[in-house]
């Protein structure tokens, strides 16, 4: 996590342009005292010291942003909620609907069903996600008026407003769980054939198990182990999915947080991301060993 914070301030200090331009208008430039304000954000010290004063502010939580001159990690908790709700409805809902998929792929083969799940594994990884999003803002906001296309609720809702808040992220649920559907259903679907073809398999049917209990109880449970290897690396991947979601549904979001610093080369906001991207990667991988252990009892860790 160093390492990314070190790289991330290199890329943000090289790159072509000045915050400073961006914070103050063309017209107030030759106005503005630009060295005062450069001190004021520390854009006058060497760079050295400029990434040891930022991390020192981001440990404690005093980094400022910017544009706001406000702590970032107010702004982060603010945005945190939106994201985070779509997040785990968006991987509830990817695994819902790629074990039942997968499973039934996997027992019949390269059979129609099989040879069409494949076909949709193949469109969901190639299709992008801002086309189908506007594609369905255009099918049931603007042409069956049936959902919101951009908020996480309503101006006018009041008191707890679930029901407002449940339309306004339909739209983006579906599409942020159907950018990881694809790689679940392809990865369970490879390991549930190959249970299939286990010796325990032909065991289970011969105790006069039935063949619902030998899949579920068995050959399912045995091919989570790959498939919750692949849904620990597509976690992270819904942060950065969320920047395009959230932008085109305008919620106000960590991703859309992120992609408004990054234009406005607000550094504090810059870093605080990466270091949040970063975090998650890492819990996520260890939080996805753990889950051997629980899934496999022949797993463990000393």
């Amino acid at each position: 996590m160093i390492g990314v914070t070190i790289i991330t301030f290199g890329m943000m200090v090289l790159a072509p342009g000045d915050p400073i331009t961006l914070l103050v208008s063309p017209e107030q430039m030759g106005t503005a005292d630009v060295g005062v304000l450069r001190a004021q954000l520390g854009l006058d010290r060497a760079l050295p010291v400029q990434y040891a004063s930022t991390m020192s502010a981001l440990v404690t939580g005093q980094l400022r942003s910017f544009r706001e001159r406000r702590p970032v990690s107010e702004m982060v908790v603010e945005a945190l909620f939106p994201t985070v709700l779509l997040s785990l409805m968006a991987l509830g809902l990817a695994i819902a609907l790629a074990l039942p998929i997968a499973l039934a792929s996997a027992v019949r083969p390269y059979t129609p069903l099989d040879h069409g799940v494949t076909v949709f594994s193949l469109l969901g990884v190639s299709l992008p996600s801002f086309w189908f999003a506007l594609v369905l803002i255009l099918v049931f906001t603007d042409r069956l008026r049936w959902l919101p296309a951009s908020g996480i609720r309503s101006v006018s809702a009041t008191g707890s407003g679930l029901a407002d808040v449940a339309a306004h992220v339909i739209m983006p649920t579906v599409v942020l769980a159907l950018s990881i559907l694809p790689f679940l259903v392809r990865y369970a679907r490879s390991a549930i054939i190959e249970n299939l073809a286990q010796e325990y398999v032909l065991v289970a049917h011969s105790k006069g198990l039935s063949q619902g209990s030998v899949l579920i109880r068995h050959v399912l449970r045995n091919s989570l182990i790959p498939v919750v290897t692949v849904l620990g690396l597509l976690i992270p991947t819904l942060l950065s999915g969320s920047v395009v979601v959230e932008t085109i549904f305008a919620i106000p979001g960590i991703g859309r947080l992120a992609l408004q610093g990054a234009l406005s080369r607000d550094y504090p906001v810059v870093m605080t991301m990466t270091v949040l991207g970063a975090a998650l990667i890492v819990v996520s991988n260890l939080l996805t060993d753990i889950s051997y252990a629980l899934l496999d009892p022949r797993i463990r860790y000393d």
